[in-house]
């Protein structure tokens, strides 16, 4: 969508936007490949963010579409801000349909962790969503779907709900994808940090099939000790 491009160039960066291309991978056979960058930092695009937020569905749905990543994070924030501002539960059906139906286009991590569990998550856990959703999207060819999946459920663990985490979270442990590990691992420590108990049952009964990307960042915040028992376990902390 023009106006969202034209208000977005006004905070864009030619440094940035190298930068940016590197971190998000956007290289031949990166996970990023072909995205393009403008160079605007989260920040700025949230300011932008705010001068769009009425837009309806078919301009977001253009911003969705566009090229350009910060033109499509700008339709995810609208979409987080339309779902988390409606008091109406019709109203937030109708932006988390029009997420789900758009979602090959939230596709690079970023755009995931910023919409995932501010949208599905919330919706799953208020029960306008079925949970199935989240099976459905773990057990995906699209790395992306996988993601969200896994972040959706941070929604849940906010309010000491973690079943969700660990159903998901175990789906994936057999996941080829570095990223998906870390997702997962980040998920877990999540937990760990409102109910280590809880966590710590599960990297046992799981450590065999636990990728060690996984395990090192679920047991990050852990004491060095425990850290270290967990890093060569063999039956015994």
């Amino acid at each position: 969508m023009s106006e969202i491009y034209n208000e977005l160039k006004k905070y864009s960066s030619a440094k940035r936007q190298k930068s940016n291309e590197w971190f998000f991978k956007t290289g031949v056979g990166q996970y990023g490949e072909g995205d393009k960058f403008m160079g605007v930092s989260n920040p700025d695009a949230r300011k932008v963010v705010g001068k769009f937020a009425h837009l309806g569905f078919a301009d977001i749905g253009q911003a969705l579409n566009s090229p350009i990543h910060e033109v499509r994070a700008v339709g995810v924030l609208i979409l987080v801000k339309q779902y988390e501002g409606a008091s109406d539960e019709k109203v937030k059906q109708k932006v988390l349909n029009f997420y789900l139906k758009n979602l090959k286009r939230v596709n690079n991590w970023d755009l995931v962790d910023l919409s995932a569990s501010r949208i599905l998550g919330m919706a799953v856990y208020k029960g306008l969503a079925s949970k199935n959703v989240l099976d459905e999207l773990a057990v995906s060819k699209n790395m992306w779907y996988r993601r969200v999946a896994i972040i959706a459920t941070m929604a849940s663990i906010k309010y000491g709900v973690y079943g969700p985490t660990l159903r998901i979270a175990k789906k994936l442990l057999a996941d080829k994808e570095d990223i998906m590990h870390k997702a997962v691992g980040w998920a877990l420590r999540e937990v760990w940090k409102r109910d280590a108990k809880t966590c710590e049952e599960f990297l046992i009964k799981n450590y065999k099939n636990l990728p060690r990307t996984t395990l090192r960042y679920a047991i990050e915040r852990m004491e060095e000790r425990k850290r270290k028992g967990f890093l060569k376990y063999k039956g015994v902390l």
